[in-house]
């Protein structure tokens, strides 16, 4: 942990990062590492900040010591697999709250922090709407358009995903800090990739935006101005192979623009919750389950190659290394479980 700190405290680029860590496999290796590697490594300047940091003791916030805040690698099983489709994955997450597995079929709400009264209520509904279904929310903690989501999900009794633009142990905005806390006790996590402490500096928050797009399987974007957060999330959806879905409003709202302009490149024009469920294909549930069943090692990997695209029984065998037999049974009891749906032409999708 000492050393994970000590990383992030240089601050480095995602970009930056991933390539350190490739070169020396871990910070403390960089840290282990001698003045010639270093310097055969970096410029100057950063042997001068690796130097410095590597003879500082970091403090270890008690949050982080009494395990409220937690550091997740891409070492670790928690890590959501979605976000190593960006060129620059962030190398750690700092995590308030718990990841699950189907995070990765989230859905984020994301528009201006300025929203109308309209824009806030269509926000609260998608969310709540979202979250009834089993689908978890992704947004940014922002006010506005981004609290009202999150909002939106815990009144659905669901999970949400705050995707911070500042350190955990900083958190912004303060008049979220309510809200953070209720998301991270039961329902989801507050997420940042800087530093605890770090700062709300605004260069970090369109790096945040690529996060939010890529962590789930869309995006919905509510009254946004043309320039805007939302929409410079809504490109990073885009470009990741992500969905994305926008609301329509009055012409005479400039903080509508944004969403218009969007449908007019091709972004699917939604009015409600189940219009972007129908589009990208997610199954529900039964509703009368609540909590997860306990799965064998084969049906955990079935579950986590499941998505929301039919795929063929031998398919998902031959990927897993499965007898055929094995794997129809196990996605029959998976089916049983709600978890799975065969479709027509004996495929199967996950359902949420």
């Amino acid at each position: 942990m000492r050393d994970w700190l000590r990383f992030l405290s240089l601050e480095f680029s995602a970009a930056k990062a991933n390539k350190i860590l490739k070169r020396f496999g871990s910070p403390s290796a960089l840290f282990a590492a001698s003045e010639a590697e270093w310097q055969e490594a970096f410029s100057p300047a950063d042997v001068v900040a690796i130097q410095r940091m590597a003879q500082e003791e970091p403090v270890i916030p008690s949050a982080l010591a009494e395990g409220k805040v937690q550091i997740v690698t891409q070492a670790d099983e928690a890590y959501p697999p979605t976000l190593l489709d960006l060129p620059d994955p962030p190398v750690a997450l700092c995590v308030k709250g718990t990841l699950e597995e189907r995070d990765r079929f989230g859905i984020a709400i994301v528009g201006t922090r300025n929203a109308t009264p309209y824009g806030k209520m269509v926000a609260e509904k998608l969310a709540r709407d979202f979250a009834e279904a089993g689908v978890t929310v992704i947004s940014g903690g922002a006010l506005g358009v981004d609290a009202r989501a999150h909002q939106g999900a815990v009144k659905g009794n669901g999970r949400t995903l705050a995707i911070l633009g500042s350190g955990l142990l900083n958190a912004y905005p303060q008049d979220n800090q309510g809200l953070f806390e209720t998301i991270a006790q039961g329902h989801g996590a507050v997420v940042s990739e800087f530093h605890p402490k770090a700062s709300p500096d605004a260069w970090r928050f369109p790096a945040r935006n690529r996060l939010i797009a890529a962590w789930g399987v869309g995006v919905v974007v509510v009254e946004a101005p043309v320039q805007s957060g939302a929409l410079i999330t809504a490109q990073f959806a885009a470009e990741t192979g992500r969905e994305v879905f926008a609301v329509p409003g009055s012409i005479d709202n400039e903080k509508v623009r944004g969403c218009h302009q969007l449908i007019r490149e091709g972004a699917a024009l939604i009015e409600n919750a189940q219009e972007v469920l129908d589009l990208l294909g997610v199954q529900r549930a039964p509703q009368r389950q609540t909590t997860m069943p306990l799965l064998s090692e084969v049906q955990e990997k079935l579950l986590k190659a499941l998505s929301l695209q039919p795929q063929y029984m031998d398919s998902l065998a031959r990927e897993l290394s499965l007898p055929i037999h094995q794997a129809q049974v196990e996605l029959t009891n998976l089916e049983l479980m709600g978890l799975a749906r065969r479709m027509p032409g004996g495929t199967f999708v996950r359902a949420l």
